[in-house]
């Protein structure tokens, strides 16, 4: 399962460069159109919306997997022993059922609504349904990693919710 794991890692970071990349692409082109011929292309602004809410949605997955989010640490850093462990267990738990109900159904549900509805896009004329099917996406790669987490804990291998205290430095 780890193995299955790392290369989704890695595949959702050569995903979120290429997307970043064709970001620059896109508003560089914007500006560019915009100074140089007076009128800027009609649908760079879409794509660059569109392109921010997957970087967006998959990147607070990947975030997350990295533990790289900002994270409220007041409680952890009070808790030791058995209740750390308790402590990230339900912190990842809460992450979990908050995917499942605001990305995996409140998403799909967006994404079926907009599906049956036909929407789409104004420049581009695409459905707006693949736009939002990153919701669901980034919902169940969050969950799988919340999954992955509370294993760790239970195994002792890591309770990357609750990290142990640092020395902070003054501000």
């Amino acid at each position: 399962m780890d193995k299955i794991v790392e290369k989704i890692d890695e595949m959702l970071a050569w995903i979120l460069i290429i997307l970043m990349g064709f970001l620059v692409i896109d508003v560089t082109w914007q500006v560019l159109t915009r100074f140089l011929l007076g009128s800027a292309s009609s649908f760079t602004e879409e794509v660059a919306r569109f392109l921010l809410i997957w970087i967006g949605l998959l990147g607070a997955a990947y975030a997350y997997r990295k533990d790289l989010h900002l994270a409220f640490d007041y409680f952890s850093m009070k808790v030791r022993g058995p209740r750390r462990k308790l402590l990230g267990i339900f912190i990842h738990t809460l992450v979990a059922l908050f995917s499942l109900l605001v990305l995996v159904i409140g998403g799909g549900y967006l994404v079926n609504l907009t599906w049956e509805l036909n929407q789409v896009s104004a420049a581009l004329q695409i459905r707006l349904a693949y736009v939002y099917s990153v919701l669901p996406l980034s919902g169940i790669l969050i969950m799988l990693y919340s999954a992955m987490f509370i294993r760790d804990i239970y195994r002792g291998d890591g309770d990357s919710a609750v990290p142990e205290p640092k020395a902070r430095e003054a501000v």
